[in-house]
């Protein structure tokens, strides 16, 4: 094992006290005092939701993937001390129980594809020999960054620091390889940039993470086992990944924009394995639906490209497009009004897979997808807004999105055919599509029986927005249980301001004249807020600028509803009012700042 280049990295940077690199310093063998500093709190994020869905509840604001809950505590009470000898055979292991994860059973696989098992391996590294089967938990992720000599694999060395790890799942293992050059002395160059980040970080988490990462000094398509194979077959992919499902994963893009441009980033990796933690929930409750009552609206169907690459039609700035499914209307079968009357909760579960090559047949931009309820089976009369969600930059892959629908689940209470459009602004993305509703019954104790429509349009954000929202009269019927008003919200547009993608703006709703309800967008347009978001939803590695928060949304994630509970605020049985206003700093906008694209109901509860 080598043991200087640590110690340089350490001199490099300039500590004075030695303490502080009493873990990494085991890394290398460096000398170092006994003393130790304190403890700290760990950074890195807890597993996803447990409801992957997080929709909010009634009275509340709806979760919309503005602000991910990370996690913290203590990173060395994480279990890495304990003395289970792996989860090899299926045993739970106690670091999975720790970190309060569930435990899968190894896998055996000996696929080199994206999507396939990945099968056992074992690697030399400065540390000694490290077998996945032997070490396997059940719980982990596995991302791996390997040189292979490019521009990529030079930004992910100069770009290294202590935020891969700040931004890390705890549950993820790290390893470094080199197919360019000489794999004993690639390791020790990345031993000594990690190493010099590790010391950054506290006690505590140098000795957690120290655990986690591995300096290979196999050369990379020697590995023995399932690694050495995928790189033999995949040389020229600078990251690659094992997800906690253990498939290959491409964790796509490495940049990051948050300087402003499109720079190569490895803290931008960390996000990765918290979306794994998110993906695994998701599946497991989804997985959990298969005894619900679910109606297809779209049931596994493939929207091919108009055109790929080579035709002459297509689009390179904007990519492929399937413009001749945009908008189409799909009818969908609901069980009569007395089985529908036994649900409370309704769900829209949409599911799209393209690739593997994201220049052939995924979109390319951040498009905004819409589900609208039609009238009638044209869709010729007034159109309802049910689920919205924006598209990631040319990921492929498969992505699910779940739009909790519940609010409106009133616009089929009746049960029957219902028909439905589906569409994107500005171009349909060729995807194999599944749409399809789930409903069930949760002991709410009450559903969605009415949605009257309230304020909608895609309107520029500018001096005549507010000029065209008349109020709106309603009157709840006797039965009424719960009143509450729904409100799909997001704003678009770089125009004044950098309006209304990149600014602030409030939306009052006023009940009766007097009781005021705003819905805005604070903190959200800020560095990392999307990214932050891949705990709810938010698919790392886009080919586009992903990283940065926008007003009511981000790309890859569902806009949820808003849902506020008015029901002390009507009278019910009786004529009540509601009215709107667009807002920019807390007064009427003026000038131009985008446009705002807003759908709202008052929505009915027995």
């Amino acid at each position: 094992m080598p043991v200087m280049t640590f110690c340089a990295a350490r001199n490099r940077i300039g500590l004075d006290t030695l303490s502080l690199l009493v873990t990494a310093a085991a890394l290398t063998g460096c000398p170092t005092d006994s003393d130790e500093t304190g403890g700290g709190t760990g950074t890195g994020s807890s597993s996803g939701p447990t409801d992957p869905t997080a929709p909010g509840t009634s009275g509340g604001q709806a979760d919309t993937g503005t602000g991910a809950d990370t996690g913290s505590g203590d990173v060395a009470d994480t279990g890495t001390d304990d003395d289970s000898s792996g989860s090899s055979g299926g045993e739970v292991n106690m670091q999975c129980e720790r970190l309060g994860l569930p435990a899968a059973a190894e896998q055996a696989g000996q696929g080199v594809a994206w999507g396939e098992v990945a099968g056992d391996f074992s690697v030399e590294t400065t540390f000694g020999p490290w077998s996945f089967s032997e070490n396997y938990s059940g719980c982990d992720s596995y991302v791996f960054f390997n040189d292979v000599g490019d521009n990529t694999s030079a930004g992910l060395h100069s770009s290294m620091s202590e935020d891969l790890f700040v931004r890390s799942a705890p549950n993820v293992h790290y390893f470094f390889l080199t197919s360019s050059g000489d794999a004993q002395a690639g390791a020790e160059a990345w031993q000594s940039q990690v190493g010099g980040s590790l010391v950054q970080l506290s006690k505590a988490e140098q000795e957690f993470w120290t655990e986690r990462v591995h300096f290979v000094t196999d050369p990379a398509d020697q590995i023995e086992g399932s690694v050495g194979e995928f790189v033999a077959a995949n040389p020229s992919n600078p990251v690659f990944a094992i997800d906690r499902a253990q498939t290959w994963d491409n964790p796509g893009s490495t940049s990051d924009t948050t300087t402003g441009a499109f720079a190569t980033s490895s803290p931008v990796l960390g996000y990765v394995s918290r979306h794994y933690n998110f993906r695994y929930d998701q599946d497991v409750w989804l997985d959990g639906l298969r005894d619900t009552t679910q109606v297809a609206v779209i049931d596994d169907v493939e929207f091919a490209p108009d055109c790929v690459v080579g035709d002459e039609c297509f689009d390179v700035q904007n990519g492929p497009f399937s413009n001749s499914n945009n908008w189409q209307v799909w009818p969908a079968e609901f069980p009569d009004a007395e089985t529908m009357a036994g649900f409370d909760t309704m769900d829209l579960v949409i599911t799209a897979t393209c690739g593997p090559d994201s220049y052939a047949d995924c979109g390319h931009w951040d498009y905004e997808a819409v589900v609208n309820h039609c009238d009638d089976d044209a869709c010729s009369g007034t159109n309802q807004e049910i689920a919205r969600w924006i598209t990631p930059y040319a990921r492929p892959g498969t992505r699910r999105w779940v739009v909790d629908t519940t609010a409106l689940m009133g616009l089929v209470a009746d049960g029957g055919t219902h028909h439905f459009n589906f569409g994107m602004i500005w171009n349909m993305n060729p995807s194999r599509w599944d749409l399809r509703f789930v409903l069930r019954n949760t002991g709410r104790g009450e559903a969605s029986t009415e949605v009257v429509p309230a304020f909608s349009g895609n309107r520029g954000f500018n001096d005549a927005y507010n000029d065209v929202w008349d109020t709106v009269e309603f009157t709840p019927p006797a039965s009424t249980t719960r009143v509450e008003l729904v409100a799909i919200i997001s704003g678009h547009g770089q125009d004044e301001n950098n309006c209304s993608e990149w600014c602030n703006h409030q939306h009052e709703f006023t009940v009766n004249g007097s009781d005021v309800h705003e819905r805005e967008f604070p903190g959200e347009v800020v560095a990392q807020r999307c990214a932050e978001a891949v705990d709810v939803g938010v698919i790392p590695g886009q080919w586009g600028n992903w990283t940065p928060g926008r007003a009511g949304w981000c790309p890859g994630l569902p806009v949820q509803p808003w849902r506020v509970d008015i029901t002390d605020e009507v009278t019910v049985g009786e004529l009540n009012t509601l009215d709107y206003e667009g807002l920019y700093n807390s007064v009427p906008v003026t000038g131009n700042k985008g446009r705002i694209r807003l759908s709202s109901y008052i929505v009915y509860y027995e």
